[in-house]
């Protein structure tokens, strides 16, 4: 997700593949083997970095073949994804304020364990992510099961979710939503880093000074446009406020209904398996490196604006509300969550209060969702005033994908208030 300059464009892409090939090598592997198959002699080991641009902004990806040679002669292939944090990154700093990589091994060592062993318990099995295999804290290294093993993949982000993915996602993060809901009541807070709001007075004046430049921006590229010129005026006057908007908008109200959220919940993080017909019948999360505590609204708006068809993004949004609600009390229900359940109205409201979201994920995610593959989709592109990020933006926010969206998104949540901040 776009949330953050400098750049130097492909060169540095490379010589940040380059570092990270290094560190990846077979000698981070041996114990994992040694789990999943006993004592094994490496015959083959390839690594491949993944993700064409555009695919993941946050990190670095790779995808790990290791043939190997089992003590009783036979043979196996292990595969594996490699996530981390690119060396030498000019945005450390953004990511460091927000600690995605402590955040993400947190949420994979102990906290989705936690969800799945609730719903355990009730004797229903439940699984919400892949399974992490190791850590390595000092290259920020995650090794991940590479989930296309078992057939699951992503949809296409520039199309979007039909209703029965959508519908499927929806129940998945309901049940992740109630479980996360129900341990909170029983084991008290979450760690201090999950606890945290996304944007907070705490992030600095670095990121209040580059809010109303993104902003400015945005405006600037909307008025390039044919459409939507409506909504220009209001957006800029909104420029020098921008940050306080950002960090209101994030805030958490512990008085209301909580859960912990996914928080990067967009197309390119939710993978699913489908059975022979083409129909979707299983879906895993991963990238849960920004995940926080706050209002399920901030998932829910994240999601149907990112990662919809046009054809039921704005014209299903009410309904999907209400399958989100329906699942979770459902799912809080046969959990035995002890307060007093959320009622649709509720999300509803919680939903006019957060709105504001929906304009920010419009020009966001959602313009990250939409864009053509390239490789110069990366966070230095979208904060640099380089050539090659000048030229990244003009391409982010002129695209004819994300103007047809915003034709959709922009007067949907103008009519619920979403600029009234």
């Amino acid at each position: 997700m776009p949330t953050n300059g400098n750049c130097n464009g492909n060169v540095k892409e490379a010589s940040a593949s380059e570092d990270a090939s290094i560190v990846i090598n077979k000698d981070l592997f041996v114990d994992i083997l040694e789990k999943q198959f006993g004592k094994c002699t490496i015959k083959k080991f390839e690594s491949v970095k993944s993700s064409g641009g555009g695919e993941n902004y946050m990190s670095l990806m790779f995808h790990v073949s290791i043939d190997i040679e089992k003590e009783d002669g036979t043979s196996a292939t292990a595969k594996y994804i490699v996530k981390m944090i690119p060396p030498n990154d000019p945005s450390a700093e953004f990511r460091k304020n927000l600690r995605v990589y402590s955040k993400e091994v947190e949420m994979y060592s102990k906290v989705v364990p936690k969800f799945q062993e609730i719903f355990h318990d009730s004797n229903i099995e439940v699984a919400f992510a892949p399974k992490c295999w190791k850590t390595v804290e000092e290259h920020e290294i995650l090794i991940m099961e590479d989930l296309k093993v078992r057939n699951f993949k992503n949809i296409n982000r520039m199309q979007g979710m039909d209703m029965q993915h959508a519908e499927l996602v929806l129940t998945k993060i309901a049940q992740f939503h109630a479980a996360s809901a129900c341990i909170y009541e029983r084991d008290g807070q979450y760690s201090e880093q999950l606890m945290e709001d996304l944007f907070s007075e705490a992030m600095g004046e670095e990121f209040r000074a580059v809010q109303p430049v993104i902003w400015a921006t945005i405006c600037n590229h909307l008025r390039e446009w044919n459409s939507c010129q409506e909504y220009v005026g209001v957006m800029e006057s909104l420029k020098e406020r921008i940050a306080d908007i950002y960090v209101e908008a994030f805030r958490k109200d512990l008085n209301e209904f909580n859960v912990l959220l996914h928080g990067d919940l967009w197309a390119n993080n939710i993978m699913f398996q489908h059975d022979d017909n083409g129909k979707a019948k299983e879906v895993l999360f991963v990238d849960l490196q920004i995940s926080r505590y706050g209002s399920p609204v901030h998932d829910l708006i994240y999601f149907i604006v990112s990662s919809t068809e046009n054809s039921i993004k704005t014209k299903e949004f009410d309904h999907f509300i209400k399958f989100y609600h329906t699942e979770l009390v459902k799912n809080l229900k046969l959990l035995n969550y002890p307060k007093a359940i959320p009622k649709l109205i509720d999300l509803h409201i919680a939903v006019l209060k957060k709105c504001f979201l929906g304009i920010a994920t419009s020009f966001g995610v959602m313009a990250a969702a939409l864009l053509d593959p390239t490789e110069d989709a990366d966070l230095s592109n979208f904060f640099g005033d380089s050539e090659e990020g000048k030229k990244f933006k003009q391409e982010f926010y002129t695209n004819p994908r994300l103007i047809k969206a915003c034709e959709l998104v922009l007067p949907f949540f103008y009519n619920k208030g979403a600029f009234d901040v």
